[in-house]
C-alpha cells in the first residue's frame, strides 16, 4: 500500500454578518460537492493550499488573509486502476480571505469542477457528499467564528 499525502482546505470569508465556506462541484472522477483538496506538493502544506485555492477555486494568493493548520488529519483509502491500495493522509487547513474573493473553476488546469461557490455552513453541509468534509466544515467553522 502507498500513502500520500495533501491537504484539505476549508477556505472562508465574512463578508457582511454571516461566514461563507467555499465548496466545489466535481465533475472528473466522480460527481459530487467538496471542499478544496489537494495532493501534497514540494513537501510544503502552506505551499501546497496557496496553490490548490489557485488552481481549483481561482483564488490569488494575494486573496489569502490567514492560513491556519487545523491539527486534524481526513484518512481514506481506494484501489487504484492497477489494483494497488492507496491510503491518504490529508491534513486540514482553515484559510480567510478576502471578503471580495469569488470562487472561478473556469482556469483549473485538471478541469475537475463544474461550480464553486461561497455559501452558509448549512447549505454547505447539506451539499457536501463525504461526511469526512462535514467534519472538517464543523471544526474548522468553530474556530472562524
Amino acid at each position: 500500500m502507498r500513502t500520500e499525502k495533501g491537504v484539505v482546505i476549508v477556505a472562508h470569508k465574512k463578508p457582511s454578518r454571516e461566514n461563507r465556506y467555499l465548496i466545489l462541484n466535481r465533475k472528473k472522477n466522480w460527481e459530487g460537492w467538496e471542499l478544496p483538496k489537494g495532493h501534497l506538493e514540494e513537501d510544503d502544506y502552506q505551499h501546497t493550499v496557496k496553490l490548490e485555492l489557485g488552481e481549483e477555486a481561482g483564488i490569488d494568493e494575494g486573496q489569502i488573509q490567514s492560513i491556519e493548520n487545523l491539527d486534524h488529519t481526513v484518512e481514506w483509502s481506494f484501489e487504484d486502476e492497477d489494483g494497488e491500495e492507496v491510503k491518504r493522509e490529508y491534513k486540514a487547513f482553515l484559510v480567510e480571505v478576502d471578503p471580495e474573493a469569488i470562487a472561478d473553476v473556469e482556469q483549473n488546469p485538471h478541469d475537475e469542477h463544474e461550480k464553486g461557490f461561497f455559501l452558509s455552513k448549512e447549505d454547505c453541509n447539506g451539499l457536501l457528499t463525504y461526511d469526512e468534509h462535514k467534519e472538517v466544515l464543523e471544526l474548522a467553522s468553530k474556530k472562524a467564528e
